[in-house]
């Protein structure tokens, strides 16, 4: 049950901290412990005893309590609601909590993505944001470089907001966050530590301080882009000190502003017409709080409008307030913000994106906008509005912007490369580009790579191979291992500085990014199956992956059912269509199975991916086995579109009803029913 109640009483909770009143703050000896105590003496620091640590993984990653003797500890009783796993009462008195514990990704995921897939735990959330509650979890394997599993599921997080905090990692990576919210929480004046937990303010507040004082925020204007706001934090990017400095610098007249948000009107969906799920869709508004908005972009529009007033924002001294939208991450050519100088109201535009990669190198597919108030003295935290683009889809867009089809079923986007620079399958691929030879793979590299590159590659990976082979005889001895385990270590090492090495001529590429740029051209090599079916068929054969035909076969055998390739009598298989008439969807159909070409076929030893569909959260959507293709009449109005499945075409009307006969027969329309399958995929029917 989730209790609602925000005030705590202050009578109860003065008594409850006499026991802890004359002790020091922490008893911690670096630099942050050492000017809490001395603040603490001195009066100007609030220290801890009106806050509540509760631990709710049964100990597994326990904070160390003895080192904040005044902090109150948590003890649940009957009427707490269960004692761990993701919280679900709120607690009457300001608490910081953490939680390590996940399922695997596939499974249900980590703690924050089980409340973000949920409208109602998007709303416990901001309960808990604003009633002085703050919990802690770790993303475990929701927040990894890879995709569909192998090394990791890109960010899976399906919106963004400042209500919890999400530490990158497993059992563990939260502890330097709890330890650093604490802190800072201490270091607030007595009179502003006690008036942020009055007016529900203190999370707002220490999100503002926890975000500003990020390592990569460097000034002012930096605070207002994504560097700040990612929805998982490295702790490499946490400034505990800079924290608890700022905290100590707040007085109560520099109390940020609370910004709110909601929205006034938008983009209307119909299932079976704008969008296609079973009976009783999971809900697209996936949060509608007043510091949250969350959409799943699964219409089949050229665009998502909505317009959000920010009126109720404000300040506790009842100063103006100024507003800034700003993109946080997504891009900018595909987002549009307008927003009024003379009302709190702004009109977001977003168009559909295809995967973004964030600065740490992990895949994304989430645009987050941040609105922030200022007044003049402090910056609020920010409410944010995130769109969510399922990953199994793809939309692409004709000249003229509109939706000129939809995939339904995408590829997993990765190459497979390791997402490690200190992995020794990198000296696979840099073999692999780097030998001349009369094969396939080197005639192909030979025409995407110059000679002297190819050289240069070759050179660097000589000296790394011999220290490799080294490693490996080493191992092979058991009185060994260390030694073989210092070696590889200085190895790897090595290995990713030479990644970074530049390569001689004039086009400005590493060996990395060399090897990035040659296997993402064979990928997208349109003719690359039709011209070397033969010489491909007999490589999947002698593959090392010993799946490598049955994954061509089942490729093709897609591609076939989508319609792209067809096959003649004597087996040769070519695109459906003239090369020079490919579609820009033609052509990322086509790139996902030369994907799998390059990881099964050509790079068997370098590459290591999952040929699955890109994987998708199926709380969220159900996986659609179709692709549409939209038509146009002369005056650019949609006239309906063709559905390919299993080799077949169907023709639906603009209101989505199914369209037996064709365009011409329009008054013979048929309403669609939409079903999942026992293979979890949709089917449809008419009625």
């Amino acid at each position: 049950m989730i209790h609602s109640g925000f005030r705590p009483g202050l009578a109860a909770l003065v008594a409850s901290l006499a026991l802890n009143a004359g002790a020091q703050i922490t008893q911690r000896g670096d630099t942050v412990g050492k000017i809490l105590n001395e603040w603490h003496e001195a009066g100007t620091a609030a220290g801890l005893e009106a806050i509540t640590y509760e631990n709710r993984d049964g100990q597994h990653s326990p904070l160390k309590t003895a080192q904040y003797p005044q902090l109150q500890i948590f003890q649940p009783d009957t009427k707490s609601g269960p004692p761990t796993g993701p919280a679900m009462a709120l607690r009457m008195k300001p608490t910081v909590g953490n939680c390590s514990m996940s399922a695997a990704a596939d499974q249900g995921g980590s703690l924050p993505r089980l409340y973000q897939v949920d409208p109602q735990g998007q709303k416990f959330l901001m309960m808990q944001y604003l009633a002085n509650n703050l919990m802690i979890y770790p993303e475990h394997q929701d927040y990894d470089i890879g995709g569909n599993g192998v090394g990791g599921y890109g960010d899976l997080y399906p919106s963004n907001n400042a209500c919890s905090i999400i530490s990158q990692g497993s059992s563990g990576s939260d502890q330097p966050f709890l330890n650093a919210v604490f802190t800072t929480i201490a270091a607030f004046p007595p009179e502003t530590q006690k008036m942020l937990i009055e007016k529900r303010l203190l999370m707002p507040t220490v999100q503002s301080i926890f975000r500003q004082s990020n390592k990569k925020v460097k000034t002012a204007s930096d605070y207002l882009t994504g560097a700040a706001h990612p929805v998982v934090f490295d702790v490499s990017g946490l400034d505990e000190e800079k924290m608890v400095r700022m905290a100590h610098e707040t007085t109560p007249a520099k109390i940020p502003p609370l910004v709110q948000v909601e929205v006034v009107e938008e983009t209307s969906l119909v299932a079976g017409k704008d969008y296609f799920e079973a009976e009783k869709p999971h809900p697209y508004k996936l949060a509608d709080t007043p510091v949250s908005i969350a959409r799943i972009m699964r219409g089949n529009g050229s665009e998502y409008v909505v317009t959000v007033s920010a009126k109720k924002s404000a300040d506790l001294t009842g100063r103006p307030v100024r507003l800034r939208w700003q993109l946080l991450q997504g891009n900018p050519k595909l987002v549009r913000l307008e927003s009024s100088t003379k009302e709190p109201v702004a009109r977001l535009t977003v168009r559909w994106h295809p995967p973004l990669t964030t600065a740490s190198g992990i895949r994304s597919h989430r645009v987050d906008i941040g609105l922030f108030a200022d007044n003049d003295v402090s910056v609020s935290a920010p409410a944010i509005i995130s769109f969510y683009m399922l990953p199994n889809e793809m939309h692409f867009y004709d000249a003229q912007g509109r939706i000129s089809e939809i995939c339904y079923q995408a590829h997993n986007p990765e190459l497979g490369l390791p997402p490690s620079s200190q992995d020794a399958r990198w000296l696979k691929a840099m073999q692999a580009v780097s030998l001349a030879g009369d094969g396939l793979r080197s005639r192909l590299v030979e025409k995407l790579l110059t000679a002297p590159e190819r050289q240069a590659i070759h050179k660097a990976w000589l000296p790394l191979d011999e220290q490799w082979q080294e490693v490996r005889r080493l191992e092979a001895d058991p009185g060994k291992k260390d030694k073989a385990a210092a070696l590889k270590k200085t190895l790897l090492q090595s290995v990713a500085t030479t990644l970074d090495t530049p390569l001689p001529g004039d086009r400005a590429l590493t060996v990395r990014t060399a090897i990035e740029q040659a296997l993402e051209a064979v990928a997208g090599f349109t003719d690359l199956y039709p011209s070397f079916q033969r010489e491909l068929l007999s490589l999947a054969a002698k593959s090392s992956k010993p799946t490598a035909q049955a994954d061509i076969a089942h490729q093709i055998q897609r591609l076939k059912d989508l319609n792209i390739f067809s096959e003649n009598s004597s087996g040769l298989i070519t695109p459906f269509v003239p090369l020079d008439q490919l579609t820009d969807a033609d052509r990322y159909y086509i790139s996902g199975l030369n994907r799998t070409l390059l990881s099964q076929v050509l790079f068997p030893e370098a590459l290591e991916r999952s040929n699955a569909p890109a994987w998708v959260d199926r709380r969220l959507t159900t996986p659609k086995p179709w692709r549409d293709v939209h038509r146009y009449d002369k005056e650019g109005k949609l006239i309906g579109w063709i559905r390919h499945q299993a080799g077949r075409t169907a023709w639906f009307a603009p209101d989505g009803r199914y369209l037996p006969d064709g365009l011409g027969q329009p008054d013979k329309a048929l309403p669609v029913i939409y079903e999942k399958n026992e293979q979890g995929l949709l089917e449809w029917r008419s009625k």
